[in-house]
Formats: C-alpha cells, structure tokens, sequence
C-alpha cells in the first residue's frame, strides 16, 4: 500500500463530519431541511488534502483530476445513447459508483488503515452522483424542449471545455442554465447569478415531491408576458401554476412550472416565425 495521508481542515466541524458519514452510509436517510448542511460540509470538504507519496493535492483536485476525467466522459457517452435518460442514467450512474469505490480500495485510497479515508470516499462519491444526476437531468430537459418543438441551441456535453461554459443552451438570445435542484442557489461558485433563466426543480413540501420549474430574470419574463403573484423560493409551488415573484440577492426573479414556461416560449417563437 501506498504511503497515504489525509488531513481535514479545521473548519470543519462534528456536525459537518456526521452528516459527510450519514450521507456516505446511506444518501436518502438525509431529510430535504439537511441539504443545506450537506452543501456546506462537502464544500469545506473540498478543501481537505491527500498525500499519495510525495505529491499532495486537495480532495477538491483529486476529484477533477481522477475521478471526473476518469469516468466522465464514457458516462455521457453512454447517457446520451439511452432513451430514458432519467431512469437509464441511473442504472450507468450507480455503475460508475461502484467502480470508483472498488478502485479506491484496490489503490488503498479508502481504507481501515488510511485514518480519515472514508471522507476522501464520500466526497468522491459526493460530487460522482451530483455529476451524474445533473447531467442525467439535463439530457432528460433538452429532449422534452426538442419534443415541444422549441428552438434551442445547446452546449454538446461530449466536450470537456463546453460542461465548463457558465450556461448550458440560448433560446431566442436568452442564456440558459439547467441545474438538478435549487440548491444551487446556495453554492457561493454559483453567485451572483449570470443567466437569463435557469430550469431546475423546486421541493414541494407538502406533497413531498420535486417539481419541474423555471426560474427567470424580470426582463427575460417580460418577454413572455404575464401577471405575477409575490412569494418566496419556499412558497412559490403553493400557488402554482400562478407565476411567482420572489427576491433573491435583492433582484426580482420570476419562478414558474416547467409547463408553463414552456408554453409561453412555444407561443412565443410561433409568433416571431
């Protein structure tokens, strides 16, 4: 074995380290009020170091360098070719999982005598799966945009320099990003904001399910016309279908379903064409 060293920065506390295990242990024992702390543990997280010899480098670092261009871009190879992204690139995703955490054994990276190395394991595992279901959920989105006839241009996810872009497709000159969840509102890599829209999911608490939305600038739904009615992020899928306006880092945003937002850019290029 390897000479192995982990070291944790000291930002991270006892919370932050029992959520990293319960989420390592088991991802869906962590309630939607617990994501929040998760997001933040993985990202002082990422500021952790390995020592594999003499070459030390961040958690953060050994993800992109190993991990990521290890299995990234079979896995989207592999994604696109399905017809069902969303339950297809499940199956590929937890595939994907298992061979990272196989490998990580066999090279002595997650082991019972490297102290710490289950954080190096979860945060692999961590960033893995955010990968995959965001991509499984982008490819999902853009072939729902094709089958409603919109027009669109995309990023091709085949190429490593194009998944790096700060937007992911332009419609009618608006830029777009496609995120898994809100809670990338959360993230400081994701602020201030720099697209005209972003399509992504929004939890509705009481029926304890994600919802489809869309979350636009003012003047990017202007273009689109319609009346709002005030809320917040938490709120807003209380009065769906109803356009929402909430606020957020002081600008007015305009959150509505996927359905809706759909509609009205259709009608939209109809119009225009």
């Amino acid at each position: 074995m390897p000479n192995i060293q982990i070291t944790l920065p000291v930002s991270l506390t006892a919370p932050h380290l029992n959520t990293v295990l319960k989420y390592f242990e088991r991802a869906n024992r962590i309630s939607p009020p617990e994501w929040k702390l998760v997001f933040e543990a993985f990202d002082l997280l990422g500021r952790a170091t390995v020592k594999i010899g003499r070459r030390r480098i961040t958690f953060r670092q050994f993800y992109e360098r190993e991990v990521e261009r290890r299995y990234a871009d079979d896995f989207l190879n592999d994604l696109l070719a399905t017809d069902v992204p969303e339950a297809e690139g499940e199956t590929l995703q937890q595939k994907v999982a298992f061979n990272l955490l196989t490998w990580l054994e066999q090279d002595g990276l997650y082991h019972s005598e490297v102290a710490d190395s289950e954080y190096l394991a979860a945060y692999c595992l961590y960033w893995w799966t955010s990968f995959a279901r965001g991509y499984r959920f982008e490819v999902a989105i853009l072939r729902e945009l094709q089958t409603a006839g919109i027009v669109f241009t995309a990023h091709d996810l085949r190429i490593r320099a194009e998944r790096f872009s700060p937007y992911d497709l332009v419609i009618d000159r608006r830029l777009g990003d496609i995120k898994h969840t809100t809670y990338f509102l959360h993230t400081a890599r994701a602020l201030p904001l720099q697209c005209d829209f972003y399509i992504t999911r929004l939890y509705h608490a009481r029926r304890r399910r994600y919802q489809p939305i869309v979350i636009l600038t003012e003047e990017t739904w202007r273009e689109l016309n319609g009346a709002v009615t005030t809320a917040t992020l938490e709120t807003a899928a209380e009065i769906f279908p109803a356009p929402a306006q909430i606020v957020f880092q002081g600008k007015n945003l305009i959150v509505v379903t996927f359905d809706l937002w759909k509609e009205r850019v259709k009608r939209r290029q109809q119009k225009e064409t």
